[in-house]
């Protein structure tokens, strides 16, 4: 957060099950110095019951604003007997993920002030690993997450599948995700109509006959996003219109695609050489930012052709166009990276 603070989430177990856990750092201690021993200081803030006991979803983030924590929990878990069962197998740690096809996703909304449940929706059936962000407006919640149809995606991960890669004619599909956006409002009335009263969007929310809401989202690209940045300073959990990302479609011409995308318009811009692979794109701002695109942006390139080859461009927030870069020829190969994160000089 601006002030320091870090909010995580986990799981614990207790006497009535496992829940999901919005863990508390803060950056100083109370009425005290400021303080590096954060884990110490560490604390429980909210939790919420798992759906199923032995099977609690996975989690790979978590969304924060103002006013609320937002948990979605994905149909896709981790087995608890299937763990136990490991221990006597070879099987991979992805053997513990089970897919539950035919049950819903459950968002809940939660009450930083209170730490309880506010609100519960139901959406469709989706895998994803990022929420690109998420805010308030006008009694509602807006979150956008880059969301895959299943988490078929896991399976691509293993080295025999990436050997085959070439020879699968499924294998792109597989990576077919897209940005959505839901729209979940936190006062509905009893209406049999759409429950979301914004405008500019084309994202839906009705009332079910069991009594829960059922969210219906907006795509906001065709294009797959990934590793999904934004203004961190300014618009992490308030309102915002852009975001940053890889391109996660592996059959495009060129796959290692930079891509912005303007929520509110509904474009993007994209940035791509050939036979290169950009690393999750950083949003640095100007010193002096007027407008929320009013920066750079960060990405290290790797070479498919030279794996001794990387450098670091530099493109304009705004334009979406390179405006520098340095280039490095290493000892040995580099790795690609997943995530990454710019610091300020000392």
């Amino acid at each position: 957060m601006e002030d320091g603070t870090v909010y995580n989430l986990g799981l614990s177990v207790g006497p009535t099950g496992p829940k999901y856990s919005i863990i508390h750092f803060p950056h100083t201690k109370r009425d005290g110095p400021e303080t590096n021993d954060v884990f110490k200081e560490a604390s429980i803030v909210a939790k919420v019951g798992t759906r199923w006991p032995f099977h609690p979803g996975y989690m790979h983030t978590f969304g924060i604003t103002k006013n609320y924590f937002i948990i979605v929990e994905q149909p896709l878990c981790v087995s608890v007997p299937e763990k136990i069962m490991q221990k006597f197998n070879d099987k991979p740690l992805s053997s513990m993920l089970k897919w539950y096809s035919d049950r819903p996703t459950v968002i809940y909304v939660i009450s930083r002030k209170t730490s309880e449940v506010t609100n519960k929706f139901l959406a469709e059936p989706f895998f994803y690993l990022h929420i690109i962000n998420q805010y308030e407006e006008d009694d509602h919640i807006v979150i956008d997450i880059c969301i895959y149809k299943d988490p078929t995606m896991i399976d691509c991960m293993l080295i025999e599948a990436m050997k085959d890669a070439k020879s699968n004619p499924q294998y792109a599909s597989m990576f077919r995700g897209r940005p959505f956006r839901y729209v979940l409002p936190l006062k509905a009335n009893k209406s049999e109509n759409n429950l979301v009263t914004l405008v500019n969007t084309e994202a839906k929310a009705y009332w079910t006959p069991n009594g829960d809401i059922y969210a219906i989202p907006e795509l906001l690209c065709d294009l797959g996003c990934e590793t999904p940045r934004v203004n961190y300073p300014l618009h992490l959990g308030v309102k915002y219109r852009y975001f940053y990302a890889i391109s996660s479609d592996v059959d495009l011409e060129n796959p290692g695609t930079l891509i912005k995308v303007d929520t509110l318009m509904k474009t993007k811009k994209i940035w791509s050489e050939k036979d290169t692979f950009p690393s999750e794109p950083i949003f640095v701002p100007s010193p002096e930012q007027k407008d929320e695109d009013d920066g750079v942006v960060l990405s290290t390139i790797l070479w498919s052709n030279m794996p001794n080859k990387v450098a670091l461009v530099i493109l304009d927030a705004r334009s979406f166009t390179e405006i520098s870069r340095t280039e490095f020829i290493t000892p040995g190969p580099v790795p690609k990276c997943l995530h990454g994160w710019f610091h300020n000089a000392l």
